[in-house]
Parts: C-alpha cells; structure tokens; sequence
C-alpha cells in the first residue's frame, strides 16, 4: 500500500515545555489497538532525561492529527516511552542523577504545585539546568490527514524494521484478524490493564502500565498472574509473551482437532493471505462465528478463574505447588496441557471440582509424575493431544457432574469482574459504582431515591458519544468510609480491590425475604416503569445482570447509546467525567449533533 496517499507530512522541532503543555490539555491520545503498553523500567527513563540534559539527540517522535469525541487529538504512533519519561520526570515520578525537577521552571508545573496537585521531591536540579531541559527541542513527525489503515502500516513498518517489538506485538499491532481482539481483551483482563475503548489519553496510561518497585504507580509486575505464579518471567510479559501464550491457548480453544502450536502457526492466525494451515485467519473466523467470540472469551475466563482460585486454596505459586521436584520442563508449555485439559472438563464433559481443596491436592505435584512436556519449537497436534488426554484422565476423579443450572448462572468471571472495575481508572465517565439498593441504615427499605439516581446516570452515560456504553455495579462502595457504614449497620465485611470495596447486595436481599430471581424480576419491572423514555428504559432493563464475586452478590447494568440522545424524566444529562451535569438550551444542539444520521 501507499502510506502516504492523501496525507500531509510536517517535521519541526517542539520544545518540551510546549510538549508538555500539549500533555496537560489531554491532547495526545494513545490507540491501544497497536500502540504497547508503558514498560520502560526507571533506568532506561532516566537515561533518556540525561541526554537531554546533555543535549545529546532524541529519536523523532511520530504522531498523527485525529478527531476523537468531537476535538483535534494528536494520535501518538512511535515516541510513548519517550514522551512519558519526559513528562514524569517533569512531574517528579522519579529522580535523575538522585534530583528531581524543580516544578517552579514552568507557569503548569508551579501552579499544580501551588495547588497541591502535585509535590515537589527533593533534591531538585538547579532552575537553570531544568530550563534548559524545558527548552531542548525535540524533533516532531505529524501525519495529517492520516488514515486509520496508514497509520496502522506506518507504526508495523517502523517497528518490525529496526525490532523494537517482539513478535507477538509485531502480529498484534493494528491488526484486524478475529483472534487480535480477542488475544488483547483477554490478556489485558489478565494482567489489570483493561481499558473500555481502544483509545486512552496518555496521562492515563501510566495507571494501566506495567511498572515495578522503583515506580509508583501502574501494575506491580510481580502482582501480574503470570509472574506471580511462575509461569512467565517479568521480561516475558514486559516483551508481550503473555499475549503469545493467550494465543495458543485460544488456538486449542476454537480449533478443533488441536493444530499444532509454533511461530509458523501463530503467523497463520494473523495472516491476510490465504494459507493451508489449519490456524488459517480464515479458518479462526469461521470457527469464531460458529461459536461466537463471546462464549470463547467466557469459557476462557472461567477455566482461568478456576485455576486462580484452586491455587488460592493451595497458596501456592503454580510453578512450585505442581512441581515439587527440579524440574527442566518449560512451565509455560506444562500450564498450557493443564488450562487445555482443565476447560475440556468444564465445558465440553460438564464436569465442576468436587471442592476446590481436592483439586488442589490433585494438582500437588502433578508434573512430577510421568507426563512427556516437549521443549520449545513446533508442539505437533498429536503429541499435545495425548498429554491433553492423559492430564483429564489424572484430574477426572477430582470432578463430578453438576445439575444446579442457577448456581452456575450466577457465576462470573473473577478475572473479567476486576478488570473491568479496573476501568473505572481511566474512563470514570462510563462508570459508576453504588453501594446496594437499600439504605445504608435499614437494609430492608429500598431507596427508590437512589436507585432513579442510577437510572439518570444511566442515561447520561448513554448521551456521551454515539458509540458509548457504561458499566455500572451495584454492590461496590465508592470507598473505605462507605464500606465502614455497612460493616457498621450490617456486619458486612468488605474486599478490597485497589481503590474499590466490595461489599455486595445479599445482606439486603436477606433483609427484604428476596431471593435472587425474586430481586431480578422486581427490579427489571421497576426499571421498566421508571422516569426513563420506555424504549431506552427496556433496553436497559435487559442488560440488568447478578453474578457473585468471591461470594458477594453484585449487580451489572450497561447502558449503551441509540440512535439518539435519551433522556430521564424529560430532561437530557450527559456525563462529565464522574459527574452527572443537565443540558439545557444551547447545549442540547450539540448534544444532537454528537449523535449523526446513520
């Protein structure tokens, strides 16, 4: 293809002060579909810092001009590493050379200073050596005019040229195959990254990146599943190995019998052109339809969950509670026959643990036992198709059938319950978090106050852009104060995630004489006769969704936008940021106008 057909190329130098400037405007934006995650350890940001301070040359940073949600974005194509290090290093997230930016060289930095929004680390540099920094030129590419497909071809053709990605990222990066979307929404689930859109500013970024000790913010790399449980190192997952892995696993998934696994057959998967092999893209598309990406994604989840939960029982790491002897088998390729086997019990013989202490005893040891785990190189179908089998028939008596169909419709994913809460980092416009449907003080009265509240917000959710859709959980308290109040009137312990307490709905339940069917249709009635327009009203009612989380009882809704703007008793909302704001007058025009004839 032609990447420059239709585009305008400018370069000139931009100095930092203005860079970040652009930065605090929230005008850089970060397209996840190709664009890797922020994974420069705090060494090689600060090498980085000392040439500029040097004035030693930076490579070019490379952007193209979009819209986004109704404003001029500069869409960031090669630079994110760079222009993150400059930036929290001005923002004194680490030190250079043991000193930190002195935040009164710049107007921004003194201001959020002064405002407390952000505090000065000390030592600090000499004013006039920061100056200089602010004021070092960095050469500038923007594309304009640019369109999607270019600038997908441009960031491959950079990066596969000077191998500054792993394959993997290579194979990911702006790809449009089946199984691309469903490899970055798994792994991002499974690592804590997960963001609602593919599009992310970049002063959000840093809140879903892999960081570690030295860095304070982000994702622990040594928290991530795969590094904790010894299956991945932490450069593995830092050069997207993790997401390799979550291919070949959904490879077993969806084609059946098992293809066999190796470079040349995770290339297949991802190739435009027409090959004979049977992880063909076109042979992962036909299988997707047939079964459908979403019941993949889940059957996924749910085995993953499985296996965190049994080693939670165990507590254990898996590398060292399945093999309790020195052992030079791959443990990637080990985990790999035991995920396979274990989702082959769950959904294809219907089989659920006995308890999850059992299987955790039957897992003790496991790969000492005489199992053959070939090395790295082609994994042939046969051979993984014998270990597979020989894996079921070890586990199968620490299985039994199952007929409870409502135990099973109530659960849910851990993994995708706590990525998805996770988003509420960096998209608090979509998201919305209440404590129940009761009052805090008497569980045994509902707040129809504040459940139509959450109807609102439903709607203005639904009016931020054409393509919206919120999350909202019910179940969840804002914070530590709301969760004490209900540990306080209820006796209800909360679990933490990050910021987040879950405290669940089953103590109100309990206080109304509900059961849960009893609450759903209740509460899908009351949502139905609401303020809210009829049409709008049922599509969201259909969404309203219970599931547990280690034992607590939550709620999901997910409003989504129509065709037009929707409103809640007669008036029209819209979400700014985790705000709820009415529009009037004026407003309401551009409020249509976000919503144009398809």
């Amino acid at each position: 293809m032609t990447v420059s057909e239709g585009t305008e190329l400018s370069v000139k130098g931009e100095s930092l002060q203005q860079l970040y400037s652009d930065y605090i405007q929230n005008r850089f934006l970060i397209n996840r579909r190709y664009q890797r995650k922020l994974v420069w350890a705090v060494e090689e940001k600060q090498r980085l810092i000392d040439s500029a301070l040097k004035k030693l040359p930076i490579p070019l940073i490379l952007l193209a001009e979009s819209q986004h949600e109704g404003s001029a974005r500069l869409e960031v194509i090669d630079g994110l590493q760079r222009l993150d290090a400059i930036f929290s290093f001005i923002e004194n997230k680490y030190p250079v050379d043991g000193r930190y930016f002195d935040l009164e060289t710049l107007a921004d930095t003194k201001f959020f200073k002064d405002s407390q929004a952000l505090t000065q680390m000390s030592p600090v540099w000499d004013r006039s050596a920061c100056r200089d920094f602010t004021n070092y030129h960095l050469p500038v590419s923007t594309y304009r005019s640019a369109s999607e497909s270019s600038v997908d071809e441009v960031f491959r053709r950079i990066n596969s040229s000077g191998r500054h990605l792993s394959l993997q990222e290579i194979r990911q990066a702006g790809s449009t195959a089946e199984i691309a979307s469903l490899v970055r929404r798994i792994s991002a689930a499974i690592r804590g990254d997960s963001s609602l859109t593919d599009y992310v500013n970049l002063q959000d970024m840093p809140k879903i990146s892999i960081t570690n000790k030295d860095l304070d913010y982000g994702i622990y790399d040594a928290d991530i599943f795969w590094v904790k449980q010894g299956i991945l190192s932490r450069d593995a997952v830092r050069e997207s190995r993790d997401e390799e892995l979550v291919l070949d696993l959904l490879l077993d998934l969806i084609i059946q019998p098992f293809a066999s696994s190796g470079t040349e057959y995770r290339n297949a998967a991802y190739s435009e052109e027409r090959v004979a092999h049977s992880t063909s893209a076109l042979s992962i598309r036909s299988r997707l339809l047939a079964n459908g990406k979403a019941e993949i994604e889940r059957r996924f989840m749910r085995t993953l969950d499985l296996i965190k939960e049994t080693l939670d029982t165990a507590k254990a790491p898996y590398s060292t509670w399945t093999v309790t002897q020195q052992n030079p088998r791959g443990v990637p390729r080990h985990f790999h026959a035991l995920f396979v086997a274990l989702e082959q019990l769950l959904n294809q013989e219907n089989l659920v643990p006995k308890s999850k202490e059992e299987l955790a005893q039957a897992l003790k040891g496991f790969w000492d036992k005489d199992l053959s785990v070939p090395g790295g190189g082609n994994w042939g179908s046969a051979r993984k198709s014998d270990l597979v089998e020989a894996v079921k028939g070890s586990l199968r008596r620490a299985f039994e059938p199952t007929t409870d169909e409502h135990a099973l419709r109530l659960q849910e994913q851990a993994l995708q319950f706590e990525s998805t809460l996770r988003m509420a980092l960096t998209e608090d416009a979509l998201f919305e978090l209440k404590q129940g449907f009761c009052q805090v003080n008497d569980s045994s009265k509902f707040d129809d106050g504040s459940f139509e509240k959450i109807l609102k917000i439903a709607s203005a959710m639904a009016n931020v852009h054409a393509k919206a859709k919120g999350v909202i959980f019910i179940g969840v308290a804002d914070d530590d104060k709301d969760a004490a109040a209900i540990k306080r009137f209820t006796g209800v312990d909360s679990h933490k995630i990050d910021k987040f307490c879950i405290t669940g709905t089953q103590h109100e339940l309990d206080a109304l004489g509900r059961s849960v069917d009893e609450q759903f249709r209740w509460l899908v009635d009351r949502i139905k006769s609401s303020k809210l327009e009829p049409s709008f009203a049922s599509s969201l009612a259909g969404t309203l969704e219970p599931f547990r989380y280690r034992d607590y009882l939550l709620w999901k809704l997910e409003p989504e936008a129509g065709k037009a703007p929707v409103t809640h008793d007669g008036r029209f909302y819209v979400r700014s940021g985790p705000s709820t704001d009415e529009v009037t007058g004026a407003g309401i025009i551009d409020l249509v106008r976000r919503f144009p004839a398809r």
